[in-house]
């Protein structure tokens, strides 16, 4: 006779800890692979990797592992958790962290359509966009995971005010940002860095 009683969360796959890494892993090399597939360079075409380009003109920017634009990730992260969060409060940390995951790897592909990266090029007074390395797609990522887990650790006014600072400071640095770069998608002028 067999028992037909339910299996704890713990005794499935994704319910192990090796699981969920394996699955994360897993979203992140698919979302690396069908970029490469798309063309997209693993690495920027300036012959150079580093961690860090600050300047939005530059050959690599978008090509790096982080730009300012990281930060923007980092806020899609926070955004993420409280929206998971508020949809799904019973599923563990663990789903909601591999759903934030797979929101990120679907958006970076998106993102690097050729549609997109036509939209986001074209907006008056937007730095000149040709679309994300493979490495910087994977950096974007990593930062989406921050923000995920900033959320998570945070209280609310404190996941307010980070969201805050990193507008804020995304806006000073390189005039753009999620309300400067939407008013520039609306056709707002918003004076260039």
């Amino acid at each position: 006779m067999t028992d037909m009683a339910p299996r704890p969360a713990h005794s499935t796959f994704l319910g192990s800890r090796g699981g969920q890494v394996v699955a994360g892993a897993a979203i992140v090399l698919v979302m690396a692979a069908v970029l490469d597939l798309m063309g997209r360079p693993l690495t920027c075409d300036c012959g150079t990797i580093r961690l860090w380009d600050g300047d939005p003109h530059s050959p690599g920017s978008s090509q790096q592992f982080a730009d300012w634009y990281s930060a923007l990730h980092v806020i899609f992260g926070v955004g993420l958790f409280l929206v998971l969060h508020r949809l799904r409060p019973h599923w563990p940390t663990s789903r909601l962290f591999l759903t934030t995951l797979a929101s990120s790897a679907i958006w970076e592909i998106m993102e690097n359509s050729p549609w997109i990266i036509a939209m986001f090029g074209s907006a008056v007074g937007a730095p000149d966009y040709h679309g994300d390395s493979v490495l910087n797609a994977l950096g974007d990522t990593v930062f989406v995971a921050l923000g995920f887990l900033a959320a998570r650790a945070l209280p609310l006014k404190g996941t307010v005010a980070l969201v805050l600072v990193l507008e804020l400071a995304i806006a000073l640095a390189i005039r753009d940002g999620f309300v400067l770069g939407t008013l520039r998608l609306l056709g707002v002028p918003v004076p260039p860095v």
